[in-house]
């Protein structure tokens, strides 16, 4: 006679030790149901307000993209005058950044004014806008770097040698030197300071042999 014919049938019908364990987690989970039902109610809500935290977000991305490109379509309106593309343009774009605070597209649509208040001779308000570029916490180094080598250029315009020079050497990522270099030179020549121009242009061609700036700097330094 096998084992099996000896096991009793109180021992047939004892419940295991997983079956154990799951009466025991049914029982604990009906007289806590309260509990459970709270959490889980808890973890939907959870849920439900970050999926509408995303969508929000997304939605407010794509509104404030359509909302830029409608400013500035402005610019390139062709049933408007070149003077009045230039003022709507700038107001539009004005406009945006004074709404969209939150944007990432807000320090763009500076770029861009700052810019069209250049081309409109508006100096003092271009510089504003760049100026509040750089200080903008949205704003990534190239953009930055960007900003800093408008005010040089507006610095200049205005005669305003040591602004422009201290912009210039605030920008201090390498792979922009030939560019730093070639604008510090021009201004060093509108001062009269030619060995120092010369120098400038001599250290552009000896670190930067392959500059886009190569021929055109070769060409100034022989009329130095």
């Amino acid at each position: 006679m096998s084992d099996a014919e000896h096991v009793s049938r109180k021992e047939l019908l004892k419940p295991n030790r997983m079956e154990k364990q799951l009466y025991a987690f049914v029982d604990h989970a009906y007289r806590k149901k309260s509990l459970y039902m709270s959490v889980g109610i808890a973890l939907l809500v959870l849920v439900l307000g970050i999926w509408g935290g995303w969508k929000y977000s997304q939605n407010e991305r794509i509104n404030q993209a359509n909302l830029y490109h409608l400013a500035r379509a402005k610019l390139n309106n062709p049933i408007l005058s070149p003077e009045e593309r230039l003022s709507e343009g700038v107001a539009a774009l004005q406009e945006f950044v004074n709404s969209a605070s939150g944007s990432s597209l807000v320090v763009l649509a500076m770029m861009e004014s700052g810019g069209e208040y250049a081309r409109q001779s508006k100096i003092d308000e271009s510089i504003a806008v760049f100026q509040k570029v750089i200080s903008h916490p949205d704003t990534t180094p190239f953009l930055k770097n960007s900003a800093r080598l408008s005010l040089a250029s507006l610095f200049e315009q205005k005669q305003q040698w040591v602004e422009a020079e201290m912009m210039l050497e605030s920008i201090n990522v390498s792979a922009w030197d030939d560019l730093r270099w070639r604008a510090l030179a021009r201004v060093a020549i509108a001062k009269g300071e030619f060995d120092k121009a010369k120098n400038l242009l001599e250290q552009l061609l000896e670190k930067e042999p392959d500059s886009f700036f190569r021929q055109e700097t070769e060409t100034l330094l022989l009329t130095l």
